[in-house]
């Protein structure tokens, strides 16, 4: 990409709020600021669905392997063992 395809794509970036996750590698992942509702979602709709469960949203891995401490510690950054675990029905019949 050339220097003005990158001009082009710093102004669009700017235009819309990004999430801007570092991780520990040194890069940045950026994400649309719909994406923290997406991945919300995607977490709630994989907790407890078993082998149902949807694939992962990549904003939850770039939080758990973030530098910062606000990501790889935040409720996006869980991890994911025993998460899609289906839960016990414990209604009484």
């Amino acid at each position: 990409m050339g220097l003005r395809g990158r001009l082009r794509k710093l102004e669009r970036d700017a235009e819309e709020e990004m999430i801007v996750i570092p991780q520990r590698d040194g890069t940045v992942k950026r994400f649309p600021s719909s994406a923290g509702m997406d991945a919300y979602m995607n977490l709630m709709d994989r907790m407890g669905a078993g082998e149902d469960a949807p694939p992962e949203h990549p904003l939850i891995e770039a939080a758990r392997n973030s530098s910062e401490r606000k990501w790889s510690q935040s409720f996006y950054a869980v991890n994911d063992e025993g998460w899609t675990d289906p839960v016990e029905d414990l209604s009484e019949s």
